[in-house]
């Protein structure tokens, strides 16, 4: 996750700082209003989407932007199922129980694990779930005019 934050941030140009925080504090220290803080993982055990929604909540940040492998949340697998919908908008507490019902392994098609989506909830921030492998899905997740999925707290 250290070198894809790298990559990251290189793409992002002078949206993001170019220091990948090791923490929290680190982190906090580097956001600041229209930046786009990067950073790969901080604890064993924890994925990138915990991490993330940890520090969004940690910072009092005022969006979360999760870049994942499939453009937003759909009601099934779109690789398994023709017949899945995207999802443009759900509240948090959708996205938990969502996830709630996923293992989340490699090369799981949840949007996000469980432990990121209940830290989603609880923070009630506003979240963006975007396809990443497009850098200007992340910055438009950011500023607005993504068409990923809008996470609300209601």
């Amino acid at each position: 996750t250290k070198l894809n934050s790298a990559l990251l941030v290189a793409a992002l140009g002078d949206s993001a700082p170019q220091e990948i925080p090791e923490g929290y504090a680190a982190a906090a220290r580097l956001a600041q209003p229209g930046r786009i803080v990067v950073m790969g993982g901080v604890a064993p055990g924890q994925t990138t989407d915990a991490v993330a929604a940890l520090l969004a909540e940690y910072v009092r940040a005022d969006r979360l932007i999760i870049p994942t492998s499939v453009d937003g949340v759909y009601t099934a697998d779109p690789e398994k199922d023709p017949e899945a919908k995207k999802i443009s908008c759900m509240t948090a507490q959708e996205l938990a129980r969502l996830a709630a019902g996923t293992e989340m392994k490699a090369g799981s098609r949840s949007p996000v694990d469980p432990l990121a989506a209940k830290i989603i909830e609880r923070s009630r921030i506003p979240t963006a779930i975007v396809l990443g492998s497009r850098i200007e899905n992340l910055k438009k997740g950011a500023l607005g005019g993504h068409t990923g999925t809008e996470i609300s707290s209601e």
